[in-house]
């Protein structure tokens, strides 16, 4: 499945401009002192290049669900879900960009099982978190309108829920809204994997293909700790590598084996802890 580019991330031109203003708050800037600034905004400006690459390789929020869990013999079960009364207890810029995330990956998985009133009352919830955090042109009344006049269209649905993803992708990058869109998908990820887990019922052995899609996942997790720490000056960042790195730590300490079919499998107590700490992780970011 081709992942959605989400966030375009801080421009070049922007270190320049930090450059040039703290060139001009000294008149006394000697030839060493520029070339080794020079040098500087050429390895922040690889960092941010590499930053990039690695972001764009990431899964947007609604794909999440879908890559995990399709042609997967999974049922649906909303239970699992972040109920939509949850969203009046999102008051910050942090909880309401990872819950919009969230929320994102619960309409995937819906979506997926043609939960077709569940998708309409996820979308207007997202619509509400995307007013509060000012990204709101992507979640219009019309979207929503061809969301309940193709309810017997499981891709129509979809392919609306993608555009409008992809709408929300453009207003991002043209408002440089770069740490708002890393929360976005942060909580994406951790609720695919959360909803992925909830249906394997925490078992190593009973689905083994769905166990394998998770352990997986651990590639896209160091790609996002890497990403993740480009932006660790970010308080709200910061505060999610903390999460994000004890949630790697759980992986490493793994033990992962291969099947002849190529399947990855672990030992229950692995997994069991592998579980355990996404959902405390999830919990937190639910409230």
């Amino acid at each position: 499945m081709k992942t959605k580019k989400l966030v375009k991330l801080l421009p070049l031109m922007l270190v320049a401009v930090i450059y040039i203003s703290s060139c001009n708050r000294s008149n006394n800037v000697n030839i060493n002192t520029s070339i080794d600034s020079i040098d500087t905004i050429a390895e922040v400006s690889e960092d941010l290049d590499n930053a990039k690459q690695i972001f764009y390789s990431l899964p947007a929020p609604h794909e999440v669900a879908s890559i995990l869990i399709e042609n997967q013999e999974t049922t649906y079960n909303e239970d699992i879900l972040n109920p939509v009364n949850n969203v009046i207890n999102y008051n910050t810029n942090k909880s309401m960009a990872l819950n919009l995330g969230i929320y994102s990956a619960d309409l995937s998985y819906a979506s997926l099982f043609e939960q077709n009133q569940t998708v309409i009352s996820y979308m207007a919830t997202s619509k509400k978190l995307a007013e509060e955090l000012g990204i709101l042109e992507a979640f219009s009344e019309t979207t929503l309108k061809k969301l309940e006049n193709n309810l017997n269209d499981r891709d129509a649905i979809i392919r609306i829920i993608s555009e409008t993803f992809m709408d929300t992708d453009a207003y991002l990058q043209e408002n440089d809204k770069e740490e708002i869109a890393a929360m976005i998908i942060i909580g994406g990820w951790i609720e695919g994997m959360y909803i992925a887990i909830q249906l394997s019922e925490k078992d190593a052995s009973k689905n083994v293909k769905l166990v394998s899609s998770i352990v997986e996942q651990q590639l896209s997790l160091d790609l996002m700790v890497t990403f993740l720490n480009t932006y660790k000056s970010n308080k709200q960042i910061e505060e999610l590598l903390v999460d994000i790195n004890s949630l790697n730590e759980v992986f490493i300490n793994m033990q992962i084996d291969v099947t002849e079919d190529g399947d990855l499998v672990v030992t229950q107590k692995d997994y069991s802890l592998l579980c355990a700490e996404f959902e405390k992780i999830r919990n937190k970011f639910i409230g």
